[in-house]
C-alpha cells in the first residue's frame, strides 16, 4: 500500500472513517493510526525517535543471538532530557474509554499490568541493543473522540502519572489520513519525521 496525499479531510470527514472503522472493529487501522500520531507528537516535543516496532522487524535475533519471535516496544526513543525509553501508544475510539477528568487530563491508558514492569520495558529496549542498566517507559494516550493525546509515565510500581498537558491532534490526524485512502500502513520512524510539519500538532 503506498501514501497517495489527499487534500486534509474535514472533521466530519474524519468523525465518518473513524466511526466506520470502529463499528467494523478494524482495530488495526486504528492501532496504525494512534501510532502515527505517536510518533510525531513525540518528535513535536522534543523526543530523539531511535525507531519504531517496524523498523526493527527481523533484526531482533541478531542482538540477542539466538532465535526469537520477541517484538520492540511501539517506540523507542530518548526524551527530552536524554533518558531512553519505550513508548508504548494506545488509541482509542471509544467513548467509554475516552474521557477527560476533571483536572484536564485525559482518562488513564488501558495498559496491562506486565507491560509497566520495569523488567518488561528495558526487555523491550534491549531487543534493539543490549543495554547495562534499566529503561523508562511512557505510554501515548491518543483519544481519538476528543482528538487529544497525552503522555503518562510508567512509575516504577507500575502507576501511570501525566507528564504536561494533552495535546491538540485533530491536525495530525487529518494529515495522516491525507496520506492513506484506505487505512494507514503500520508505522516507521521516516514516518513521524518526514515532510508533514510537526509544528502545529502541540496548541
Amino acid at each position: 500500500m503506498t501514501a497517495d496525499h489527499d487534500p486534509l479531510p474535514d472533521a466530519a470527514a474524519v468523525a465518518a472513517r473513524l466511526k466506520r472503522w470502529r463499528l467494523s472493529r478494524n482495530y488495526v487501522a486504528i492501532g496504525n493510526l494512534g501510532e502515527h500520531v505517536t510518533g510525531r507528537l513525540l518528535v513535536a516535543l522534543g523526543y530523539q525517535l531511535l525507531g519504531a516496532q517496524d523498523d526493527f522487524l527481523g533484526m531482533v535475533p541478531a542482538v540477542l543471538g539466538f532465535p526469537s519471535t520477541a517484538k520492540p516496544e511501539d517506540f523507542v526513543a530518548a526524551d527530552p532530557d536524554g533518558r531512553l525509553l519505550t513508548v508504548n501508544s494506545k488509541a482509542s475510539v471509544s467513548p467509554r474509554s475516552c474521557t477527560v477528568t476533571t483536572t484536564g487530563d485525559l482518562s488513564r491508558p488501558h495498559i496491562a499490568r506486565g507491560q509497566r514492569a520495569v523488567d518488561y520495558t528495558t526487555l523491550r529496549a534491549s531487543l534493539i541493543s543490549p543495554l547495562d542498566g534499566d529503561a523508562y517507559s511512557q505510554v501515548m494516550k491518543v483519544d481519538l473522540v476528543n482528538m487529544k493525546a497525552q503522555v503518562f509515565d510508567v512509575g516504577d510500581a507500575g502507576q501511570l502519572q501525566p507528564v504536561g498537558p494533552p495535546h491538540d491532534i485533530g491536525d495530525s490526524v487529518a494529515a495522516v489520513l491525507a496520506c492513506w485512502r484506505d487505512m494507514p500502513r503500520c508505522c516507521r520512524k521516516s514516518a513521524c519525521t518526514g515532510r508533514v510539519p510537526t509544528r502545529r500538532l502541540i496548541r
